[in-house]
């Protein structure tokens, strides 16, 4: 709801707006343990804490399937485990980092809130479903773009471009073409699906919801 009425009120007042949905590469495959551990201590989690952490991680083994024989064990050297309760919970902790970057180039400018440019810039996270709203300009294009890279240099959460969502709102053309190709990401358009349910500022119609009322799936799998 919040992120509907966030649209919603970008379309009424009809400013410039890039709405940015992100896909994560592999999310809980790829997130780098040294630093969810770095993570960890800087939020003030003890040692004990952190090295059961480490323990329970760097136990981890996988196997191949094939033709119902497992193959050889594979040791893990980073991700989180797919299916333990304790893993959203870590990955959220390491997403988090993207909140304190964006945060920290609102306040000193460099991204903003689309209606008011003294709020910082929203960002709606829910495990690895990431929604960013803020101006509609080349030059916040290029700032968001250098905060995904150093995101993905520092915690190994890499963002699929070509897969994440680009959706532009009361922007002209030529603007449009030139923010899609700095992010590397295609044009789309309303509705969008996020958090499985169909997403856009304009009033939805029966047919939006279709896949839902017929009991298939809105979203891709975790971790694709």
């Amino acid at each position: 709801m919040y992120a509907a009425d966030l649209l919603s009120c970008c379309h009424k007042r009809r400013v410039p707006t890039a709405v940015l949905k992100l896909d994560f590469k592999k999310a809980f495959d790829s997130v780098e343990w040294s630093s969810l551990d770095a993570i960890l201590q800087v939020r003030g989690f003890d040692t004990r804490w952190r090295n059961w952490i480490s323990n329970i991680l760097s136990s981890g083994k996988t196997a191949i399937m094939l033709n119902g024989v497992p193959g050889r064990w594979i040791t893990c050297r980073r991700g989180l485990w797919q299916g333990d309760p304790l893993s959203p919970f870590l990955f959220i902790i390491v997403a988090d980092v993207l909140q304190r970057l964006i945060l920290q180039a609102s306040t000193v400018g460099s991204l903003c809130h689309p209606v008011d440019s003294s709020l910082p810039c929203p960002v709606l996270q829910y495990a690895d479903d990431t929604l960013i709203l803020t101006k509609g300009n080349i030059q916040s294009m290029h700032i968001l773009k250098k905060i995904l890279d150093v995101l993905s240099l520092a915690t190994g959460l890499t963002i699929n471009f070509h897969k994440s969502t680009f959706i532009p709102m009361n922007v002209d053309d030529a603007t449009t073409s030139a923010m899609a190709t700095v992010l590397g990401c295609t044009v789309s358009s309303f509705p969008q699906t996020y958090l499985g349910l169909p997403l856009s500022p304009h009033k939805l119609k029966v047919s939006d919801y279709q896949p839902l009322l017929r009991g298939g799936s809105t979203g891709g799998a975790r971790g694709d």
